[in-house]
């Protein structure tokens, strides 16, 4: 998954070649991060572990931003998602749940 998403490893091999960057705290400061976040959700099915670190990561990322900012930030994620959708699946799929 690494080589995949071009992701940068570094494997350190001990406590000398810890740098600001790279340090056993750092680590478990984030690792404590996001266990408080699913802290909220209650437990994670597995299943949807994809979605919610997307979310996660997202939530990092506009962390500090006003409204106006992040709205900026969603839209410019959407603009290359694009999902079409028939009228006659709103009912049958139930795309919209609506109650009056």
């Amino acid at each position: 998954m690494l080589q995949e998403k071009q992701c940068k490893r570094t494997i350190l091999k001990s406590y000398k070649e810890y740098d600001t960057v790279n340090h056993l705290n750092n680590v478990n400061s984030f690792h404590n991060e996001i266990e408080k976040q699913y802290e909220i959700y209650r437990g994670v099915a597995s299943k949807y572990m994809n979605r919610y670190n997307a979310l996660f990561c997202i939530q990092r990322e506009v962390q500090g931003m006003d409204a106006q900012e992040i709205l900026v930030y969603v839209l410019k994620k959407l603009k290359y998602s694009i999902h079409y959708f028939f009228i006659r699946q709103i009912a049958t799929d139930a795309l919209f749940e609506v109650s009056f």
